[in-house]
C-alpha cells in the first residue's frame, strides 16, 4: 500500500453522487447492508436539526472508492453510508410521485431520479447507479420498481427504504428543504490509485486505531458548536475540571453517570451515542449540562477516593475500594447527591453503605454471579426512594430492597453464608485478600495496622499456619489421618493468618513457629492471638478457631434487618433477563429503551413491546415467520385471526399464553433483533396477586 496515494478531499454528498458518468458498486467481500432502522433515525433526526437549526453542513463521515473504469468507482469503505443515501432519496421520489410531500418543483422527482439513482442513457439493462452485493441487489430493484408486491420484506434495504418513506410522510420539511438538508451532507471523500491494494487499505481502515474514545466524542459534541471564546472559557471552567475529577477517564464516568440517571448502564461503546440522546431528549442547555457533569464529578472524585470529609463514611468507602465494586458507583452517585441536597444525614449514608457492603461480601464469599449487579445498582437508589416517599428511613427501606432480591440478585443468608465459609479457599483469592485480611485484623478500631500497604508490598504476607506442603514432623503432629486434615483445613479461613515473617516460618513445626523469635507468641496482630495459646495445632484447634472465625465474620458481616413495610400501591421493577420469575405477579407497567407504558395485563405489555420491535427492526420477524413456519408454532403466524394481534404488515401474534412463554418469546424476540434484555424493565406490584393474562 502506498500511502502517499491515499487522498482525501471535502466535499458534498449529492456532488459524489450526481452525473449520468458516475456509477458505485459494493464488492463481493464486503458484508451485505446491515444499517438498522436505528441508523435511518439518526440520519434524519440529523436532516430535521440541520433544517431547524440552520446548520451550513453536517459531516457524514468518509467514503473510500478505485476507479475501475471511466463511469464506476468501486466502494471501499462506506457502502453502509452510500446505499442508504440511495435509499432515501428513492424514498424521496416515492412520496413525490404520491403527492404525499410538497415541492415547488414539480419536476423534482424526475430531476432526482435522472441525476442520482439512475443512468438514463446506459446500454444496459440495469439502469440504477448503485450496484449492491447479489440479495441486496434484489432488494433495491424491487423497491425501485415500486411493485409491493415484489418487495423483498426480510432485507435490511426494503425495511429501511419503508422506514425513511413513513418519516417522510409524517415530517414537517417539505421536499424542498428535505433535499436542501441532504444537500448539505459533508463526506470525505478518498480517491485511490490504481496501484493501491483496496483490500490491505480496507481491513487498515477497520481495524483498531487511535481513534477518539467516548469521553472525547461528548467532549466535542458539548464544546464544538460553541464560538471560540465560549469554547475556552466553559474549556476552563467545566471540562478541565471534570476531567481532573474523573482521573481524566471522562469515558467511564459519563458510562456511570447515565446509570445514574436513566436506571441502565449503555455498553461501553455507545456511550457517547447514549449521552448525545439523552441530553437532546432532556433538551439541556450547555451550561446547565456541564454544570450537572462538574456536579456529580464531585460525587465521583469523593467516592474513588473516599475523599468525602466524614471520617466514618470514608472508612466504609476505602473498604468498597478494595472490594473492586465499580459496579456500584451509579448507585453511591445517586446516594452523595442525595447527602448534598441535605435529603440524608452522613450517619445513615454510613449505615446504607455498610449494608451494600456486607450484601457484596456474602455474594463474593458464596460465590453468587455478580452479573446481576448492574441491573441492581442501576435502580437501587429509585427503589429506595418510593419506601423514602412513604415514610420509611433511608437505610431500613434499603435493606427491605436488598433482602428483596431473587435469584443472582439474592442477600445470602446465614445459613448459606456459613456453608459457603466451611467451603471456601480463602488463600488463593487474588486482590480480595488485602479487603479480607485488612477487615479481619482491623475491624472498626482505630488503632489500625497497615495491613493492605504492607501485603502489597509484601513486608506482610498470608501465612499457612499447617504448611502446603507436610513435613515428616507435621505428619507425625497431626496423627494417622494427616492427609485428610491436611486436604480439609489446609486453605480454610482457620488455618490462615497474617505474619511479616513468612520465610522464616517456612515448615517450621507449630511449636517452633508459635516460641520462636518474632513467632507466634511475640506477634502484635489481634489475628494471632488464638493461635498463640495453643499448645499445638492439629484438627481439633482448627475446628476450634473455625468457629472462632465464623463468629468473626458474622461479627463483621451481620445479616442485615428492616421493619419497613410497603403499602398495597408499591411496586418493583426488574429486567427482562433477571434472575427472577414473573409468575403469579400482577404488571403495573413497563418501559422500554426509556419510554414507559402503563400495562393492565401482560397481554398489553408483550403486544406493545413486539410492536415497537417490530418498528425497529421488521426484517427479523420476516426471517424468522416465512410463510409457512412454525417458529414458534402456536405464538407466530403470516395468517390473521379472531385471536391473534397484528405485530406488523403480515405478521401476526397469538398472546393466549402464560406468563412464562410471553416473557420467553419476548427474549428469542429481542435475541434474534440483537436487542439487549436490560432494555425492557418491568414493574410489578409487590403483593403477588396472580394475572391469568
Amino acid at each position: 500500500m502506498k500511502g502517499k496515494h491515499l487522498k482525501g478531499e471535502e466535499r458534498y454528498l449529492l456532488n459524489l453522487l450526481e452525473g449520468t458518468k458516475t456509477r458505485f458498486v459494493i464488492p463481493v467481500y464486503q458484508r451485505n447492508y446491515d444499517w438498522k432502522i436505528e441508523n435511518c433515525k439518526q440520519l434524519f433526526d440529523d436532516l430535521e436539526d440541520v433544517i431547524s437549526e440552520g446548520v451550513e453542513s453536517h459531516f457524514f463521515g468518509s467514503i473510500v472508492s478505485k476507479a475501475d473504469g471511466p463511469d464506476t468507482r468501486i466502494v471501499i469503505d462506506g457502502q453502509q453510508r452510500i446505499t442508504t443515501s440511495y435509499l432515501l432519496l428513492l424514498a424521496l421520489v416515492s412520496k413525490l410521485r404520491e403527492g404525499s410531500i410538497a415541492s415547488e418543483d414539480d419536476n423534482l422527482a424526475d430531476m432526482i431520479n435522472e441525476e442520482y439513482l439512475i443512468d438514463k442513457w446506459h446500454k444496459s439493462e440495469r439502469k440504477l447507479k448503485l450496484k449492491l452485493i447479489k440479495d441486496d441487489q434484489a432488494a433495491f430493484e424491487a423497491i425501485y420498481s415500486a411493485d409491493a408486491e415484489k418487495f423483498i420484506q426480510d432485507s435490511n434495504v426494503t425495511q429501511n427504504f419503508i422506514y425513511f418513506c413513513g418519516r417522510i410522510d409524517k415530517t414537517k420539511l417539505t421536499a424542498d428543504q428535505l433535499r436542501d438538508a441532504i444537500e448539505r451532507l459533508m463526506i470525505i471523500d478518498i480517491k485511490l490509485d490504481k496501484e493501491d491494494d483496496a483490500q490491505r487499505i480496507f481491513e487498515s481502515l477497520n481495524s483498531t486505531g487511535l481513534d477518539l474514545n467516548e469521553g472525547d466524542k461528548i467532549r466535542n459534541f458539548i464544546l464544538m458548536g460553541l464560538d471560540a471564546q465560549m469554547q475556552e472559557e466553559y474549556y476552563e471552567r467545566y471540562w478541565n475540571e471534570i476531567e481532573k475529577n474523573t482521573g481524566y477517564d471522562v469515558s467511564s464516568f459519563a458510562r456511570d453517570w447515565l446509570a445514574a440517571v436513566r436506571r441502565k448502564t449503555p455498553a461501553i461503546k455507545k456511550v457517547y451515542s447514549v449521552f448525545r440522546d439523552y441530553v437532546k431528549a432532556e433538551a439541556f442547555d450547555t451550561k446547565a449540562l456541564l454544570e450537572e457533569l462538574l456536579k456529580y464529578s464531585k460525587h465521583y472524585k469523593a467516592i474513588n477516593a473516599a475523599d468525602s470529609g466524614n471520617h466514618g463514611l470514608d472508612a466504609v468507602l476505602r473498604r468498597l475500594i478494595l472490594l473492586d465494586m465499580s459496579v456500584m458507583d451509579p448507585f453511591t452517585l445517586n446516594l452523595f447527591e442525595y447527602r448534598r441536597c441535605g435529603e440524608i444525614s452522613d450517619q445513615q449514608v454510613i449505615e446504607a453503605l455498610k449494608s451494600v457492603e456486607t450484601y457484596l461480601f456474602r455474594r463474593w464469599v458464596c460465590k453468587v454471579p455478580a452479573n446481576a449487579l448492574n441491573k441492581v445498582f442501576e435502580t437501587l437508589h429509585s427503589e429506595v426512594l418510593r419506601g423514602v416517599k412513604d415514610g420509611g428511613s433511608y437505610p431500613d427501606v434499603l435493606n427491605k430492597v436488598l433482602l428483596s432480591k431473587e435469584g443472582s440478585g439474592h442477600f445470602p443468608d446465614d445459613a448459606e453464608f456459613m456453608q459457603a465459609f466451611e467451603e471456601r479457599d480463602f488463600y488463593r483469592i487474588a486482590g480480595y485478600k488485602y479487603y479480607l485480611f485488612d477487615r479481619l485484623e482491623n475491624g472498626d478500631s482505630l488503632e489500625r495496622v497497615n495491613v493492605v500497604d504492607n501485603l502489597r508490598d509484601e513486608s506482610f504476607s498470608i501465612e499457612h499456619i499447617m504448611p502446603q506442603t507436610l513435613s515428616t514432623s507435621w505428619q507425625q503432629d497431626l496423627g494417622d489421618g494427616f492427609a485428610a486434615i491436611h486436604a480439609r483445613w489446609l486453605n480454610s479461613m482457620a488455618n490462615l493468618t497474617l505474619t511479616a515473617y513468612n520465610s522464616k516460618y517456612s515448615n517450621r513445626r507449630f511449636a517452633e513457629k508459635r516460641d520462636m523469635e518474632n513467632g507466634f507468641k511475640q506477634s502484635g496482630f489481634r489475628i494471632n492471638h488464638f493461635v498463640c495459646q495453643q499448645e499445638a495445632w492439629g484438627e481439633e484447634q482448627l475446628k476450634a478457631r473455625n468457629e472462632l472465625m465464623k463468629r468473626r465474620f458474622l461479627e463483621l458481616w451481620p445479616p442485615i434487618e428492616s421493619d419497613f413495610e410497603w403499602g398495597n400501591d408499591a411496586y418493583e421493577e426488574h429486567a427482562l433477563d433477571d434472575d427472577f420469575s414473573f409468575t403469579g405477579r400482577q404488571i403495573a407497567a413497563y418501559s422500554f429503551m426509556g419510554s414507559r407504558f402503563t400495562a393492565k395485563t401482560w397481554v398489553d405489555m408483550i403486544c406493545g413491546v413486539l410492536s415497537m420491535v417490530y418498528e425497529l427492526d421488521p426484517v427479523v420477524f420476516h426471517k424468522f415467520v416465512p410463510e409457512g413456519s412454525d417458529f414458534p408454532g402456536r405464538y407466530f403466524s403470516r395468517k390473521e385471526s379472531d385471536y391473534c394481534f397484528k405485530v406488523g404488515e403480515g405478521i401476526y401474534f397469538n398472546p393466549g399464553s402464560s406468563t412464562y412463554v410471553k416473557i420467553e418469546t419476548l427474549k428469542i424476540v429481542f435475541e434474534a433483533a440483537g436487542i439487549d434484555c436490560s432494555e425492557l424493565l418491568i414493574e410489578l406490584y409487590k403483593s403477588k396477586i396472580e394475572d391469568p393474562s
